[in-house]
C-alpha cells in the first residue's frame, strides 16, 4: 500500500490539490443546497406573514382554475423561461393578478432566461431557484445578474404544510390540487396568518449559522422532548406561543397557595422561544400582547380538553418571570440556588441562541411561576357566545 510520505513533492502537491478541489466542489451542495447558507429561506418571524411558492407549469393551460382556487391571494409562481414562452397569454393574465414570478433557471444562461420572463410578464424577476444544484460559482453568478437564490421551502401534503407553517416561513404548494389550495388559504387566514408571495415577506433573509443551530436544536431536542412528554402544541395561530403538558406537580411548595399538595395534577407551560424573540424584536408591547392572548388558548384547553379537566395548577420553570407576573402569575425562586445557577446557564444560552436582545448584563435566574386553575379561568376564559334569540 502506497504511503503518503513515500510520494514525491510533486505527487503530494497534486494529491492535495485534487483533495482540495473535491472538497471545494462538495461544499456548496451541502452549505447552500442542504443547509441553505446564503440562500433565502425565511422572513422575520414576528410579522404573521407566510410565503407561498407554487410551480406554474400545470396551471399555465388553465390559469383561470388557479385564479378561482386562490381567490385573489397573490403567490410566487416558479417557471422556466421556455414555459413562459409557450404560454405568453397565461403569463400575462397571472401577472395582471399580481402574482410574483420566480425563475427556474440554469445560472450559465441566466441573462437570456431572465430577459424572456421579464418581457412576457412585464416584471423583472429577482428571485431564482437554480437548476442543476449548487457549485462554487452559482451564487456569485446570481448576484452579478441582480438575482438571489431562493430555498424550496417546506413541501408535502396539506396537513404537513399546515403543521409546519411558521410566521415568516415559505410553503411549497406543488402537492396540492385546486380544492386543497383553497382549503390551505382558508385555514391559514383562520389561524391569523397573512399568506402572500415570497418576495413580500418582511425581512426575507438567507440562512445564518445561528438559524442553522436553531433548526438543529428544535429538530433534535425540542421534537424529542415533545414526544417524550406528550406535549400539546397551542401554536397553530400565527402568534400562539405556548405548548402544554399534563404533569403531576413535583416542584417546591407553592407560597400563598393553601390548596397545594405534592403531586397535584397540573399543566406545565412551555414557550415557543423563537416566536417570542421575533415578536419582541418588533416591540416589547407586541410580545407582551402575544403572551397575553396565548393564555386564552391555555384557558380553553383547561376548560375543554378531557385530559386537563383535573389540572388544578398551571406552572412553568422560566427565566421570563418578569414578563409573566404582570399577567396574573405568582413567582418564587427555586429552593436550591446552585440548581438555579446551573439551569440559568443553559436557559440563558438558549436565549442567546434565539437572538434575544439583552437589556443588561444580568444572568437571569429561573423561577417557578404558577397560577391556579380558578385564577386562570377567571382571567382568560373567553365567555361563551350567546345564541341569537329565536324568532317567533
Amino acid at each position: 500500500m502506497l504511503r503518503f510520505r513515500s510520494l514525491s513533492v510533486a505527487q503530494r502537491l497534486l494529491l492535495e490539490g485534487l483533495l482540495a478541489a473535491g472538497l471545494w466542489s462538495l461544499l456548496p451542495p451541502l452549505l447552500q443546497g442542504r443547509w441553505q447558507i446564503g440562500v433565502l429561506r425565511e422572513g422575520q418571524g414576528g410579522s404573521s406573514q407566510v410565503g407561498l411558492l407554487l410551480s406554474a407549469g400545470r396551471w399555465l393551460r388553465q390559469p383561470e382554475a388557479l385564479q378561482r382556487a386562490v381567490e385573489g391571494t397573490r403567490l410566487s409562481l416558479l417557471i422556466r423561461a421556455g414555459e413562459a414562452a409557450r404560454f405568453p397569454a397565461a403569463v400575462q393574465a397571472l401577472s395582471e393578478d399580481g402574482h410574483e414570478w420566480v425563475l427556474l433557471a440554469t445560472p450559465g444562461a441566466l441573462a437570456a432566461q431572465r430577459s424572456v420572463l421579464e418581457r412576457l410578464s412585464e416584471q423583472p424577476p429577482r428571485l431564482t431557484v437554480p437548476l442543476g444544484g449548487y457549485w462554487p460559482w452559482t451564487l456569485p453568478l446570481l448576484r452579478r445578474a441582480g438575482m438571489q437564490a431562493l430555498g424550496g421551502g417546506r413541501s408535502g401534503p396539506l396537513q404537513t404544510l399546515l403543521d409546519g407553517a411558521e410566521p415568516g416561513s415559505i410553503l411549497a404548494l406543488d402537492a396540492l390540487d385546486a380544492e386543497q389550495l383553497s382549503q390551505l388559504l382558508a385555514t391559514l387566514r383562520a389561524r391569523e396568518y397573512r399568506p402572500g408571495p415570497v418576495g413580500a415577506l418582511e425581512g426575507l433573509r438567507s440562512e445564518t449559522l445561528r438559524g442553522l443551530l436553531q433548526r438543529g436544536y428544535r429538530r433534535i431536542f425540542d421534537a424529542g422532548f415533545d414526544r417524550r412528554h406528550a406535549i400539546l402544541p397551542l401554536t397553530q395561530r400565527a402568534r400562539g406561543l405556548f405548548r402544554v403538558s399534563r404533569q403531576a406537580y413535583s416542584g417546591p411548595a407553592l407560597q400563598g397557595n393553601p390548596n397545594y399538595s405534592p403531586g397535584m395534577p397540573a399543566a406545565e407551560l412551555h414557550i415557543h422561544s423563537k416566536r417570542l424573540v421575533a415578536l419582541a424584536e418588533r416591540s416589547a408591547l407586541t410580545g407582551l400582547r402575544a403572551v397575553q392572548t396565548s393564555l386564552y388558548d391555555v384557558a380553553k384547553v383547561l376548560a375543554e380538553h378531557p385530559d386537563y379537566q383535573d389540572a388544578q395548577l398551571i406552572y412553568a420553570l422560566t427565566i421570563f418571570a418578569e414578563v409573566l407576573t404582570p399577567l396574573g402569575f405568582h413567582s418564587q425562586p427555586l429552593n436550591n440556588p446552585r440548581t438555579a445557577r446551573v439551569m440559568a446557564f443553559f436557559m440563558n444560552l438558549l436565549r442567546v441562541l434565539y437572538g434575544a436582545k439583552n437589556t443588561d448584563r444580568r444572568v437571569i435566574l429561573p423561577q417557578i411561576i404558577w397560577m391556579t386553575r380558578a385564577e386562570l379561568l377567571e382571567r382568560y376564559q373567553r365567555p361563551a357566545r350567546r345564541k341569537p334569540p329565536t324568532e317567533l
